[in-house]
């Protein structure tokens, strides 16, 4: 009787208890996410982010903080100001060391006001890698065939036949006594590359992470990538394009999940522009000085063609936006035929507005995107601008 007693006082004390505690720790969840969704506004508002995206993170905090809150710190935080500052003296000591010994006759007066981010140069051989078979065999070509050095930069490499198959490669010629470097995005390639960053460093090759995937490691955002795919060989030829070290970037035969892209080689003088980006790159996720590797960046190729390249290097570490003021650029400027051809169209007003006037003056413009890409948010949200560029005139292509 004594214990059906007992029972009877203790359960109704434990469930108050755990209802207390239970609710002490909601509230202070609670609370806790709208400091936090406050503290990302306040940041958010400092950023100084365009409208759309301002509005977005702040919906998505103030009325799902428990989701918003953490996408925010993973993915929306702005590229690390702290980070792009040390990226940016990082290339600045790279682009200085580099400028010292170079040969001014090689590169284009009306370019010179550029050349903090990019620079034409004469004198270079210009081929078009039309697909990723080309691409892939015309890499594992040029990795067989490099004496001194290979600079490798991408953002995925895959963990599948094509990507094996250029580690196999690049520990071959590791183990030949070719200075091997391999830059890696720690996201684009991450938890993937384990086994093939030690089998090329087992070869005596070095590999570098850029920027590892959690905040909690860099205390900074995760967002800050490097995108470049540059692959260089003996300082001289280099193939620079979109496509990843991945099957469905590149391979040894055509498939039906195959990217549709390109890549070119260039060789000559704008290799060291292109060597100077990597040399940047590596420095910051490898942690070093630039002038480690002074060698590298004096050294400019010799002529090789008679094509005039520009190497245009964009991201937080530059100033500005070249590539962007490049692209406005062409828009305005050009005087009878533009096409563009991209996978994802989501134009910003002053290039939506500048291809809008082009047409009206009754300049021919097409446009070529694909019919499905494999970004469905992308086609959905590029639908209101492609209505507006063809009621003003602009052809639009689908390809299938």
């Amino acid at each position: 009787m004594i214990d059906f007693l007992m029972q009877d006082l203790i359960n109704p004390l434990i469930d108050f208890l755990g209802g207390s505690l239970v609710f002490v720790l909601t509230n202070l969840t609670t609370v806790l996410g709208f400091m936090l969704a406050l503290l990302i506004i306040r940041r958010v508002f400092a950023e100084k982010r365009n409208p759309s995206n301002f509005f977005a993170w702040f919906l998505l905090v103030v009325f799902i903080p428990i989701l918003g809150v953490p996408l925010y710190f993973m993915f929306g935080g702005r590229k690390s100001r702290k980070m792009a500052r040390i990226k940016r003296k990082v290339s600045r000591h790279a682009l200085d060391l580099s400028r010292q010994a170079e040969q001014a006759d090689h590169y284009s007066e009306d370019i010179q006001a550029l050349e903090t981010v990019s620079r034409a140069s004469k004198g270079n051989h210009f081929e078009l890698l039309p697909d990723g078979v080309a691409t892939f065999e015309r890499l594992c070509h040029e990795i067989k065939g490099a004496e001194h050095t290979i600079h490798i930069a991408t953002y995925i490499l895959g963990n599948d036949a094509t990507g094996q198959k250029v580690v196999d490669l690049l520990a071959q010629r590791a183990r030949a006594g070719v200075r091997v470097r391999l830059l890696l995005d720690s996201l684009g390639s991450w938890n993937r590359t384990r086994s093939a960053r030690l089998k090329i460093r087992r070869a005596g090759g070095q590999v570098a992470m850029f920027m590892p995937v959690l905040p909690i490691q860099t205390q900074t955002s995760s967002n800050l990538r490097n995108h470049r795919k540059i692959a260089i060989f003996d300082n001289y030829r280099a193939i620079t394009g979109g496509q990843n070290i991945d099957r469905r970037f590149m391979g040894e035969s055509v498939t039906k999940d195959l990217f549709t892209d390109f890549s070119i080689v260039t060789q000559g003088p704008a290799v060291a522009e292109l060597t100077r980006t990597f040399i940047g790159d590596w420095a910051f996720a490898a942690k070093e000085d630039p002038a480690e590797h002074v060698a590298l960046l004096r050294h400019i190729p010799e002529e090789a063609g008679n094509s005039t390249v520009e190497v245009i290097a964009s991201g937080p570490d530059v100033p500005d936006d070249p590539l962007w003021e490049q692209i406005v650029r062409i828009i305005q400027e050009f005087k009878q035929c533009l096409t563009i051809v991209t996978p994802y169209f989501i134009p910003d007003e002053v290039i939506l507005r500048s291809l809008i006037v082009k047409a009206h003056t009754g300049r021919r413009i097409r446009l070529i995107v694909p019919l499905r890409s494999n970004q469905k948010l992308a086609d959905i949200a590029r639908h209101a601008f492609l209505g507006e560029l063809e009621a003003a005139g602009v052809e639009i292509l689908f390809y299938t």
